[in-house]
């Protein structure tokens, strides 16, 4: 039986399933419960009894999977980091240098699709992190590392579509411009609301990238 089968009477909102939809078995259904009880509770107010009651076992045998919270927050803050990494891979590498606006436009509107998946995890990670240096080192390997090669990769391909070559440190400035927009924008669409037109970030990418020129 799945998490989102127990949420009744504990004071938890019940949310659309996350990991089950890639993690097989009970391992899926125990991460997606804490992520509900991390998310409405925070990491620190959110019990493993309370993921156990959301799962439908014990808190005995839910220690049988996880030693602690800490190792149960890790491994969702792991396996999640590199799912999105590896989504957002994919979407870079499919990319149309041959019309940048649209493509930039299709990129943050699928991106935003997304984090509306993934908000709680952003939530729980900006909750427990301060406080957690192991959480700060798994989400630096697993999902920070990850997108800025990604994008490392990215950014010089569409510059080659337009006979534009940067020195490395340049290439380095533009890269933290380019994440810094990009998962800057999600991130104060948590707290502010979604725009209604993309038009101004894509306007803000091309400019910063210096492609604004290539497609005038």
């Amino acid at each position: 039986m799945s998490a989102c089968a127990h949420l009744g009477g504990h004071g938890i909102p019940a949310s659309a399933p996350y990991f089950t939809d890639f993690v097989p078995g009970r391992r899926g259904e125990i991460l997606d419960a804490a992520l509900m009880v991390f998310a409405a509770k925070g990491y620190e107010a959110g019990t493993v009894r309370e993921i156990a009651s959301l799962v439908g076992v014990s808190e005995p045998a839910l220690y049988r999977h996880y030693a602690g919270k800490e190792a149960l927050l890790l491994d969702l803050v792991s396996t999640a980091g590199g799912r999105i990494s590896s989504e957002a891979k994919a979407r870079l590498e499919a990319f149309s240098a041959e019309n940048l606006r649209q493509s930039l436009t299709q990129l943050i509107h699928t991106r935003r699709r997304d984090t509306s998946d993934s908000r709680n995890i952003m939530r729980t990670l900006m909750d427990a992190a301060p406080h957690n240096p192991a959480l700060k080192e798994t989400f630096r390997t697993q999902f920070g590392d990850p997108m800025i090669n990604n994008i490392r990769e990215f950014i010089p391909r569409v510059d080659a579509s337009f006979e534009i070559v940067r020195a490395p440190e340049e290439l380095e400035g533009k890269v933290r411009a380019f994440m810094s927009i990009f998962i800057g924008y999600f991130m104060t669409s948590m707290f502010f609301g979604s725009s209604t037109s993309d038009d101004a970030i894509v306007d803000a990418m091309l400019a910063i990238m210096g492609w604004n020129a290539a497609t005038a």
